[in-house]
């Protein structure tokens, strides 16, 4: 590799880890406040985060037909589903910390949890198969599976908006994400009937 090739792998190699960095942050402080006991609804902070996460992952292709390309948020599609895959299991691990068995027993058989337990479920192979090896070992089976994003983000806002709290931000970032999907899916139909 010429020096050149070197330095630009270097350059987008810390633009990564920048971006991961940015990711991780509300959750490291989310982190660091827990561990010194300052008193904060970290069940609900952290669902939220992994909800929001989930929404960007939703909009970037909406976003693209609306803006045109964008390559370099395109690309990064996955770092956020996996931020969100990040801040759910984090969220599960606030939530069980403070559960005992018979809570986690009896989360089965409440609606609103049990529609987090499900989401959870699909995100596990969205999550696990999004790294570039998996992209290629699984070729045209890896888009059907990660259609499953859709069945699980409905998962998400029920759970979200029956157990938590910020309903309102809820309902604003469903609002949204729907609105931009069924553009985007008429601006697709319309395409195909032409």
């Amino acid at each position: 590799m010429t020096d050149s090739t070197t330095e630009g792998l270097g350059a987008r190699n810390r633009a990564r880890l920048m971006l991961w960095a940015a990711m991780a942050a509300p959750g490291a402080v989310l982190v660091v406040l827990g561990l010194a006991h300052v008193k904060l609804p970290y069940t609900n902070l952290t669902g939220l985060l992994a909800g929001l996460f989930l929404a960007l992952t939703l909009l970037v292709t909406p976003l693209q037909r609306i803006v045109g390309p964008l390559p370099w948020l395109k690309s990064r599609r996955r770092y956020l589903g996996v931020a969100s895959f990040g801040y759910m299991v984090l969220h599960l691990a606030v939530w069980l910390a403070k559960a005992n068995l018979q809570n986690v027993l009896q989360s089965f058989t409440r609606p609103e949890i049990l529609l987090g337990w499900l989401a959870g479920a699909i995100m596990l192979p969205l999550a696990v198969t999004s790294f570039d090896g998996a992209v290629r070992a699984l070729g045209r089976r890896w888009k059907a599976l990660h259609r499953w994003v859709y069945p699980m983000a409905v998962l998400v806002l029920g759970h979200w908006l029956w157990a938590g709290d910020w309903k309102r931000t809820g309902i604003a970032t469903a609002v949204i994400v729907i609105a931009l999907e069924l553009w985007r899916y008429s601006q697709f139909r319309g395409r195909a009937t032409r």
